[in-house]
């Protein structure tokens, strides 16, 4: 196990609140906010459009943030395109690929709106969205392979959904693509950073910068397998080797595919995140989360009224109070105890609905928590519930 007291420092608001919403956003370590204030202050400039000094900087403590994800994730570092979050890498795929009408997409009901709005905006174009049920929170690849037919345009699949955090069969539901000839892409929101994986069976991997990498809001990155596999579905600065009024010539990936300027201390701030992430490593992470999955999964499951729908083990316990509203009841635990948990639909509506018709509660742990904190909310909401 990691040295859990030396990792809390690096996360000061830790001392006034039980954090357990590491399942919307990590909290972010002092190092990056270092790194991001060490920008303002040392060298901000714009990234690869200099030729002084401060520019070379910036560009340089940009990229390295590209290669330190590169290593992270085994791929290749020009297969990772920056962009503000798993939603736009997802949407970047559903805009960068050729469609016709009478295509067909496969998500699954366990998927964030993130990974189900894209496709369904292609409704429109004629493109028909299928939806793959979940059996006690987990999509069998033989539910996907009795929706693919030859108009299958492109297989989409959350690694692990964020109102259940159970880990999905998904190289086994790649592999049922690939043999029918088509792509697959998964949403990584509340994978990567958080669990080991494999990539070498993922054609487009979603990946976030404020949850499992620790680093700031506002961004992320897609890989791609194919760096050349999709059409630019945003234009401007930046992407270009030569413009004239008759013709553009974009640059190589992934510089093609970033125009403008991007969240430059975000990307470097996230860059020392990944550092913190290596340091700790990516399987003590995901054995110390599962344990407090499992003990949160305990203590709450036997409090008269409580119905828990995640399984036991993961470190996203949903769960909902008799008589109280999900949206009354996170306030009654911040109001009494300072514990920071999610209510409502979690941006993945279906599968609120089908648990509960109001929304569920969620806590949800990160590599910073510990078994004092499961503890505390533990009683808090026994106190809430009458037992105490």
């Amino acid at each position: 196990m990691y040295d859990l007291k030396k990792l809390r420092a690096e996360f000061p608001i830790l001392g006034k609140c039980v954090y357990l919403d590491s399942a919307s956003t990590s909290q972010t370590p002092k190092r990056s906010v270092e790194a991001m204030v060490e920008y303002f202050y040392e060298y901000a400039a714009n990234h690869g459009r200099g030729a002084h000094h401060l520019a070379r900087r910036t560009t340089e403590k940009y990229e390295e943030t590209r290669d330190l994800l590169g290593k992270f994730l085994e791929v290749p570092r020009e297969n990772l395109v920056f962009t503000r979050n798993t939603t736009e890498a997802i949407n970047m795929v559903a805009r960068g690929l050729c469609w016709k009408k009478g295509d067909e997409v496969i998500t699954t009901v366990l998927d964030h709106h993130s990974n189900m709005l894209p496709w369904m905006a292609l409704r429109n174009q004629g493109v028909k969205v299928k939806v793959a049920p979940h059996k006690e929170g987990y999509i069998t690849p033989e539910s996907v392979a009795e929706l693919i037919t030859k108009k299958t345009k492109i297989v989409a699949v959350t690694w692990m959904p964020n109102i259940l955090g159970t880990i999905q069969p998904i190289e086994a539901i790649a592999k049922i693509a690939h043999d029918a000839g088509i792509p697959f892409i998964s949403d990584g929101a509340q994978a990567v950073g958080h669990i080991p994986i494999k990539t070498s069976f993922i054609d487009y991997l979603a990946i976030p910068g404020h949850k499992g990498l620790l680093g700031p809001q506002g961004t992320g990155a897609l890989y791609m397998k194919d760096n050349e596999s999709l059409s630019c579905s945003l234009h401007g600065g930046g992407m270009v080797e030569k413009v004239t009024l008759e013709e553009v010539d974009l640059l190589p990936p992934p510089a093609k595919y970033e125009p403008g300027t991007p969240n430059i201390p975000g990307v470097i701030g996230l860059g020392r995140a990944i550092e913190l992430v290596n340091e700790l490593t990516v399987p003590l992470i995901h054995s110390h989360e599962l344990n407090l999955g499992k003990k949160m999964w305990d203590l709450i499951s036997g409090i008269e009224r409580v119905t828990v729908y995640s399984p036991k083990g993961s470190p996203v316990v949903s769960f909902n109070l008799e008589g109280w509203l999900p949206n009354a009841l996170a306030r009654e635990l911040d109001d009494r105890a300072k514990i920071c948990v999610r209510s409502g639909m979690h941006c993945a509506e279906p599968l609120a609905r089908s648990l509960s018709n109001t929304g569920t509660v969620r806590a949800s742990v990160g590599c910073y928590n510990d078994v004092e904190e499961v503890q505390i909310f533990a009683d808090t909401l026994s106190e809430i519930a009458g037992q105490k």
